[in-house]
């Protein structure tokens, strides 16, 4: 019988020592825990948002450089996107043209890359 009270005791203890107390709430603070569902309820109703830009008429120009970038990147940027960028190397541009094509899909023929980077050296100078 002296063997059998730890051995009915042990799970007690164990249990006891892996329970985890309860995080305390900070004084003043309401505890909202039960009020949160463990799942939420799901979407009744999907709403679609839309948001209006403000209008910018400002172009890169007519000359040669100008009506490519016009063309070829005001469909996504406005031009004082592109102006204000932080100085940037022709590589930086090439780079930046590279990913506007490959990742973003900008509506451009790969083989005017070079053209288009020349124009945004040209309108976007490197300053060091």
């Amino acid at each position: 019988m002296r063997f059998l009270a730890p051995l009915l005791l042990a799970p007690l203890l164990l249990a006891a020592c892996h329970s985890e107390p309860e995080p305390a709430t900070p004084e003043g603070a309401q505890d909202v825990s039960a009020a949160v569902p463990e799942h939420p309820a799901p979407l009744a109703t999907i709403r679609s948002a839309s948001i209006e830009l403000p209008a910018d008429e400002e172009t890169f120009g007519d000359d040669a450089h100008g009506t490519l970038l016009n063309r070829t990147c005001l469909a996504c940027h406005s031009t004082s996107m592109v102006k204000l960028q932080p100085p940037l190397t022709r590589k930086q541009w090439a780079a930046t043209v590279d990913k506007m094509h490959d990742a973003y899909g900008a509506p451009f023929d790969k083989s005017e890359a070079p053209a288009i980077v020349d124009a945004l050296v040209a309108t976007a100078p490197f300053k060091p």
